[in-house]
């Protein structure tokens, strides 16, 4: 029975990525990319998530091994960083919560989106358009201001339930 749990367990985690990248629109933003094909993108970026989340699991996860795989998936499918970040961090964030493995706060970077890059004065403000260069200073930024950095998402968050629920805030 073990088994058949841990099988059950791998499907519900490849759906927990597929939800977060439908939540986030990427689809939109890429689907304009005629070089590689969106559904390989995809296909990587829940290989991608479910790797990194196994790397949690083993007590293994550095932010040097995430960024690596943003960078990959950036380059591999011509999608930009800012693009390529979303649902790997956002996936990372919620795993690491629901599992309570809060070791890896400070490993985790806050992800981007639209809620947490304004306000700062970075010309590439746009997912599209955000590049490496422009990813490391706005987490440089929000570990200025928040720590760690991914409480810097709680914004983003806090705005996404009241929208879900119509509460205000």
């Amino acid at each position: 029975m073990k088994s058949e749990l841990e099988k059950m367990r791998l499907l519900e985690l490849q759906l927990f990525v597929i939800e977060f990248g439908r939540a986030s629109q990427l689809g939109r933003s890429i689907s304009k990319n005629k070089r590689k094909p969106k559904s390989g993108f995809r296909e990587a970026l829940v290989k991608t998530c479910l790797s990194l989340i196994k790397e949690m699991d083993d007590n293994e996860l550095s932010n040097v091994k995430i960024r690596r795989e943003i960078k990959k998936l950036s380059m591999k499918y011509d999608v930009s960083y800012g693009q390529a970040q979303k649902v790997v961090n956002v996936c990372l964030k919620q795993y690491m919560f629901l599992t309570q493995k809060y070791e890896f706060a400070k490993e985790l970077d806050c992800p981007l989106d639209s809620t947490t890059m304004s306000g700062y004065k970075i010309f590439h403000n746009k997912m599209c358009s955000v590049d490496e260069s422009d990813y490391k200073q706005y987490q440089n930024l929000f570990d200025q201001s928040h720590n760690p950095r991914i409480l810097k998402d709680e914004i983003y968050d806090t705005q996404r339930i009241c929208n879900y629920t119509a509460r205000k805030k």
